[in-house]
């Protein structure tokens, strides 16, 4: 598993000073970005030299606890792999290991020009194994 570790900044906050729904999916997809990057697959250089690209196609969460402005916690990442898709689960771990939210988010390769599905790039499934 992919992990990594934060804080609840006061502008990702309610007027409550609870993590706002929203926010917990840019969260992960920061998260989401330092897996790829340590994988040697930067969203950058998908983005500016593939062939291809990896779409987001549908994203969901559950929330269990709320975190608190300050609050650290921990968000894990595991993969499971198709052949032309890939599923994150992020897990947002709160500083006693007790889950506060899951967040799901599935991925579509495609191709760059024509937007056709097409196998995921070896790379990135090599990458996604060592989460799997």
């Amino acid at each position: 598993m992919f992990e990594t570790q934060t804080d609840v900044k006061l502008h990702d906050t309610d007027a409550a000073g609870i993590l706002f729904f929203a926010n917990h999916f840019r969260i992960a997809h920061t998260a989401y970005e330092a897996f790829m990057k340590s994988i040697g697959c930067g969203l950058d250089h998908i983005i500016k030299k593939s062939n291809y690209l990896l779409l987001i196609a549908h994203a969901e969460a559950d929330y269990n606890r709320g975190l608190y402005l300050g609050d650290e916690f921990t968000i894990s990442l595991k993969a499971e792999i198709g052949e032309t898709s890939f599923v994150l689960s992020h897990f947002f771990k709160d500083a006693h290991a007790n889950l506060a939210a899951k967040l799901r988010t599935v991925h579509v390769s495609v191709d760059k020009k024509t937007g056709q599905k097409i196998p995921l790039p070896e790379k990135v499934r090599q990458g996604l194994l060592s989460i799997s």
